[in-house]
């Protein structure tokens, strides 16, 4: 497939990063040409680089010298960054402009992202040390494998003189002197599920993904075969236990009151209080858990029944008693940290019941 070729720079006083960026991948063999250029920038930013791309002509020269038509006038595109209240920045100089700049500069990319054809070229050189941060934070979060990150590399000879823009033809020594130098970057745009709108939700969300990667094992459940795993861990536990502790696991799953998070993170809304626990609803829910288990004929099914369903559930004494069990048998199977067990939170007489492990990591089976 035949990339449409977008280039992305973030400028502060420095044009020249930009003619010289599209010189160095218009020697690649092949070359890479621009079909669109994005410069994102402040007022200042952009007097200085209508000043030296466009009015003294560099870009439009960098182009002929090399034999190249000039990239079309509707294909250049300059982007000012605004304040809070849509006043174009003069500057970056406050907590919430620099906020605000990567919020803009996340979503740029993210929606320009979003276009399978479309290859970015982004150059973190030639503004402030923060815009090249969060172009380069925001092309790990939504780059493509195909995408490009780049940093220009020029002399300090050369870096000094406001007059150079590009090795003009013929100057051999100058050609080599600048280099374009590519940046790999860890790409999580098919690892991780972003629902934040701003850089820094972003970002939150990013890390959780990370910290349920590393530190949180995959729970799977396998009613029909009676077995349960943690991680690479088979935990035994008698059937009732097992049911139990499926009915917190879906709990978990199905009960999440708040489904538009993708994560849960430390929230603990879908925990039950024991006298609920002990109510028709989950005593039914562990039933049907056992007949999964036993079969519908099993007189240890029978013999569960005729006990709980005449007093309406599973007496609280008892439901303690086996999530002290459940929570043993963890321990003894070598399962670590608190994500797995039966915990309980609040009050001692507000204590509600549940598992702390994300619910993405659940698999009931």
């Amino acid at each position: 497939m035949k990339f449409r070729e977008i280039f992305v720079f973030v400028l502060g006083k420095t044009p020249q990063v930009v003619t010289e960026t599209l010189y160095c991948l218009m020697h690649r063999d092949p070359p890479i040409l621009p079909d669109e250029i994005h410069v994102l920038t402040t007022v200042e930013g952009e007097r200085l680089m209508r000043q030296g791309l466009l009015e003294e002509g560099h870009l439009e020269g960098l182009f002929r010298d090399y034999g190249y038509d000039p990239l079309a006038p509707e294909h250049f595109h300059v982007v000012v960054f605004t304040d809070d209240k849509g006043r174009p920045l003069q500057d970056i100089r406050t907590t919430e402009d620099n906020e605000r700049v990567g919020d803009f500069i996340t979503s740029f990319i993210q929606r320009l992202s979003q276009k399978p054809e479309v290859r970015l070229h982004c150059s973190l050189a030639g503004g402030r040390k923060t815009m090249g941060f969060y172009l380069g934070m925001a092309l790990s979060l939504f780059g493509r494998p195909w995408d490009r990150l780049y940093h220009v590399l020029v002399p300090p000879e050369l870096e000094s003189r406001p007059d150079f823009y590009y090795p003009l033809p013929g100057s051999t020594t100058i050609r080599d002197a600048v280099q374009l130098a590519e940046l790999p970057f860890v790409r999580l745009r098919e690892k991780v599920t972003l629902a934040g709108r701003s850089f820094k939700e972003m970002v939150a969300d990013g890390q959780k993904a990370v910290d349920l990667a590393t530190f949180q094992s995959r729970v799977r459940l396998d009613l029909g075969q009676g077995r349960l795993f943690i991680g690479d861990k088979e935990v035994s536990l008698p059937p009732v236990q097992l049911a139990l502790y499926r009915l917190l696991l879906l709990q978990k799953t199905k009960g999440c009151s708040r489904p538009e998070r993708p994560y849960c993170g430390d929230c603990t809304d879908c925990f039950l209080p024991l006298a609920e626990l002990s109510g028709p609803e989950p005593y039914r829910e562990i039933l049907k858990g056992l007949l999964a288990l036993y079969g519908p004929r099993s007189g240890q099914v029978e013999r569960f029944r005729a006990k709980w369903e005449p007093l309406g559930g599973v007496s609280q004494e008892v439901l303690l008693q086996y999530i002290s069990k459940i929570n043993r048998a963890l321990g003894e199977a070598g399962v670590k940290g608190a994500f797995y067990a039966i915990s309980a939170v609040g009050r001692p007489r507000q204590r509600r019941y549940g598992v702390i492990v994300d619910r993405s990591l659940i698999e009931i089976q």
